[in-house]
């Protein structure tokens, strides 16, 4: 079972891990990225998503930009003021505008489907754990524009807005970007199966596993590899 959801907005940036200090996006939104824009539509820990193709539906423009930024981090646990003036400092970033994107994408049932809630069932958890019912699920929610958290373009401050689409949607008018090699692109910075695995009890989150895929753009679309074939740089088995 597939989904396919549009998504736009002024600007993005997903950001080259390769990059120490100043951000530098990719021509193109990344699988991980699309994940998260999914999750924040709809996540469970009983089903993942499995981005399978991404349609780039407009020219990929660069906006360069430099902004004040902070050094430090607030602690929502014990909140001091942050003065600024005296903790600032000053970034570029390298990043996307008018970006629009078709993710089409699948739901996989993780070996938590079927097993007893670990707290209170909600109104959404009623009946048996299936891909049906998780598909309505996230259509209902999409068409509603409800999402647990706004979905972002890699930053925070780059909204991403969505509406639920249709297969037709990964047709991409010719001319609008020509095939072109990618090169290595980031899939994803969790090995995902260690978020499915743990026993019961507090979920710990996993450590940093980097993988990357050699991306290519032909005919407006990428086309995403299987977490399968990504899982032999961790050294699992396929």
């Amino acid at each position: 079972m597939t989904i396919h959801l549009r998504t736009w907005g002024d600007l993005a940036c997903f950001t080259r891990p390769e990059m120490k200090v100043e951000r530098v996006s990719y021509s193109v939104i990344t699988p991980s990225a699309a994940r998260g824009l999914l999750e924040a539509i709809l996540y469970k820990p009983q089903f993942r998503w499995r981005v399978r193709r991404i349609a780039v539906k407009k020219p990929v423009r660069f906006l360069a930009f430099r902004r004040n930024e902070v050094k430090s981090r607030l602690s929502p646990r014990k909140p001091e003021p942050l003065m600024a003036d005296e903790d600032r400092t000053q970034r570029n970033t390298l990043a996307l505008r008018d970006v629009e994107y078709v993710i089409e994408a699948s739901l996989h049932l993780t070996p938590l489907a079927g097993l007893p809630r670990r707290k209170p069932a909600n109104d959404e958890d009623n009946g048996d754990d299936s891909l049906v019912k998780y598909l309505a699920m996230f259509q209902r929610r999409a068409e509603k524009g409800q999402c647990f958290a706004q979905p972002c373009f890699g930053c925070r401050e780059f909204p991403a807005h969505f509406e639920l689409a249709d297969a037709a949607a990964m047709q991409v008018n010719a001319g609008v970007n020509p095939d072109t090699d990618l090169g290595l692109m980031l899939y994803d910075v969790f090995n995902l199966d260690v978020l499915i695995d743990q026993p019961p009890g507090k979920v710990e989150k996993p450590p940093p596993r980097i993988t990357f895929f050699p991306a290519r753009l032909k005919d407006g679309i990428i086309a995403v590899p299987d977490w399968s074939e990504m899982k032999k740089q961790l050294g699992g088995a396929p």
